[in-house]
């Protein structure tokens, strides 16, 4: 899908395909990534590693066993 646009700008040797010593932004897909309710597992932009997290999911893991009692001090309900 990207090599044939990298041969067309002649970039072929140093993008377009997973190689070594190429650049490459790669995201791992939990299914096919054109189906709109598949998330990305994982990212890597420059070889790095991208950390997803953010409010959203920290806040679902947060709150995902509610038994831990760490809940606002709002919803703790008692004195």
């Amino acid at each position: 899908m990207t090599i044939y646009p990298a041969e067309m700008f002649g970039l072929e040797s140093t993008l377009g395909s997973l190689q070594p010593n190429k650049i490459a932004d790669v995201v791992i897909w939990d299914g096919d990534p054109l189906e709109v309710t598949v998330r990305p597992e994982a990212v890597f932009i420059n070889g790095q590693r991208q950390d997803l997290s953010n409010r959203q999911t920290v806040l679902r893991d947060r709150y995902r066993d509610l038994s831990r009692g760490d809940l606002p001090i709002a919803y703790r309900g008692g004195n």
